[in-house]
């Protein structure tokens, strides 16, 4: 059974303009409850800005390195992820990019999303118990007396 990017993906991620000043980015990540921003326009996704990126770049413009915008701080390191997506597509072009990010756009074209490393681990553990309950449940599927032929045993 495959998992699509739409069931493990992170929502409610806020997205921003490039523009869009550093207090204002702070604000809508603490509204959001997550540690990550995506910053675009109608055009296209510039990138995306961390918890971490966003402090360091509120110390650099604190000490007077020029800051026109949360846009200037955003990291290019990231692929796109459609919502239809199957994980067995996503992940190898994540490992080949090099990357621990995916942006996932709708049908329109949109931001509807984030896939992190963590979310496709956490997708990989629910698989591997998934796998792992059936192989147990079929262990004691077979009464002592009767066991299956391809085990190779002989019953008494």
């Amino acid at each position: 059974m495959s998992t699509f990017v739409q069931e493990i993906m992170l929502n409610g991620i806020a997205v921003l303009a490039p523009r869009t000043t550093l207090r204002e980015a702070a604000a809508r990540m603490s509204r959001s409850g997550q540690g990550l921003l995506v910053i675009a326009d109608a055009e296209r996704v510039h990138g995306l800005v961390t918890m971490r990126r966003l402090i360091l770049g509120a110390e650099a413009a604190a000490q007077g390195y020029p800051i026109h915008g949360i846009g200037d701080l955003a990291s290019s390191r990231f692929v796109l992820a459609r919502e239809d997506e199957h994980l067995t597509q996503l992940t190898p072009r994540m490992v080949r990019a090099g990357v621990r990010r995916a942006v996932v756009l709708d049908e329109d074209g949109q931001v509807s999303g984030v896939v992190t490393t963590l979310e496709l681990a956490r997708a990989e553990r629910r698989r591997w118990k998934r796998l792992h309950a059936v192989e147990l449940s079929s262990e004691g599927s077979f009464p002592a007396s009767d066991p299956p032929s391809w085990t190779g045993s002989v019953a008494g």
